[in-house]
Formats: structure tokens, sequence, C-alpha cells
């Protein structure tokens, strides 16, 4: 049956050519006809039927748009304050100094990643070193500074990260798994702290579970730049997260050595 609108607004149509268009692969008749009404009443004008490019983009603006609005929820819950400790909310690189010159150059070394920071193009970087040299404070000042400048960051250690995914098991956090990982794909730069940590027990399934979970995480920020901080090296790094998830991580990543005295600890010295 003919559609009414197509009587009351084409009543005089003369198909001119048909094809197959380039964009949607719908068949299309481009149509020659008589304005019926308005002011340009009994004026020929030419239009194309068939064509879903439009119905296309719409659908997937529309698809886009709820995956933002879904990142947006999952940014609040995850609030970027919320998942650092006390100690490294006033975390810039202003605010910390460094005991030696070899710590001097490595925040040097830091503060032109975060000028020079491109989503696309930056590197990964893996900063390692003992406990208390500044590790995490400036792996936090870099995303305070990215931050100011509208890029996306994510810092979470590896025991609330899991901590993150287990309680998603529950059925009550108003996430899921799935939603983690899509966060954490999400982001311009992600930081991965503490890795290598003590976040298991001694059997053998909840280090399974571990290696599992991180190379997810690994593979799902492949090609984007992400930061790592351990405190372990090489060979214990890869006993503690395995092989194939180190070397995972160690592609394209530039491993920044941070030798100095426990920062945290300059005051008790004195």
């Amino acid at each position: 049956m003919q559609a009414i609108k197509d009587f009351v607004f084409n009543p005089e149509r003369k198909i001119i050519k048909e094809f197959v268009c380039d964009g949607c692969g719908e068949l299309v008749q481009q149509t020659e006809m008589i304005i019926p009404i308005g002011p340009l009443k009994g004026k020929k004008t030419i239009a194309d039927y068939g064509c879903k490019c439009e119905d296309i983009q719409l659908v997937k603006e529309t698809m886009e748009q709820a995956k933002k609005n879904k990142i947006k929820r999952l940014h609040r819950i995850f609030d970027h304050n919320s998942l650092i400790n006390k100690s490294l909310k006033t975390a810039t690189f202003r605010t910390y100094k460094p005991p030696t010159s070899d710590l001097g150059e490595a925040k040097i070394k830091l503060m032109e990643y975060a000028k020079e920071f491109k989503k696309d193009e930056s590197s990964n970087l893996l900063l390692v070193g003992d406990y208390g040299v500044g590790k995490s404070h400036l792996a936090v000042a870099i995303t305070k500074e990215l931050m100011q400048k509208g890029v996306t960051c994510l810092f979470l250690s590896v025991p609330k990260l899991l901590t993150k995914i287990r309680q998603t098991y529950s059925g009550n956090t108003g996430f899921n798994e799935a939603d983690i990982l899509n966060l954490i794909e999400s982001v311009d730069l992600f930081v991965l702290d503490d890795l290598g940590t003590e976040y298991t027990n001694l059997r053998k399934d909840d280090d399974n579970w571990t290696h599992t979970k991180l190379f997810e995480v690994l593979d799902s920020r492949s090609g984007k730049p992400t930061i790592y901080t351990t405190n372990l090296t090489g060979e214990q790094l890869k006993e503690k997260v395995n092989s194939r998830n180190l070397s995972r991580m160690m592609d394209g990543t530039e491993v920044i050595e941070m030798e100095g005295p426990d920062y945290r600890m300059r005051g008790f010295r004195k």
C-alpha cells in the first residue's frame, strides 16, 4: 500500500536512476517530483529515496552518547580522589622535593613526560625503586597535571583494583567487572600502582585468578599509555606477575629507575 505521505506530498514522481549507496549498501532511487504545496508549489525537485545513511549515523551517535554517559557514571563511581591514599591527596610536582640528584633527574623526566603527553603517541613508563622514593607521588602528580588539560586519567593500586573486581561478584555494586575493564580501557592514561605487591594468599587458585585479571587489564591497555610502579626487581616481578604478563607489560615501556632514601622517613632521620 502506498504511504499516505507519499500520496499527499509526492503525487508526481519520476525515477531518474537507481544505484546502490556506497555508505549504507541500500538501493537508492533518485526521484524527480513536483512540489505540491507551499511557496515552491509547482517547482521540480530531486530527492533520493531508500538511503539509510542518516538513520545509521543517528544510531551510531546515539550508541556513542550512551557509551560516553556510561563512562561518565563509572568515573563518578571511581572518583579519582577516592582511589588514592590520603598521603597522596596533595601530591604534585611542586610538593615533591627530591632528596638526591638521581631522584631530581627522575622528577624532571616525568615532568617532561606530562608536558609532552600525547594519548596516541606517549610511551608506557615503569617506575622502579624501593619503598618511599616517591614513585606513587610522581605518578599521581602526572595525572593531576594532565587532568588540568582535559586528559582522562585513572589511578589504581593493584590491591584496590582486585578488590573492586571482587566486589562486583556480589551483584550489589551497580557496576560489573566488564564496566571496570571498559573504564580502564577508555581513559587516556592509566596508572597501575604497586605492581607485584602482596595481593594474594598462598593458594594457587588465587594466583591464577590474579594473573588472569592482570592480563585482561594489560591487554585492554594495549597501545595506550600506561604507567606502572613497583618496588621489585625484574626477576621478582617476573615471578610475581608471571612471564606472560611481564612481557605484555614491557611492550613499548620505558624504565625509569628511582634510587634514593625513603622520602617518607626524611623527617624521622633528622
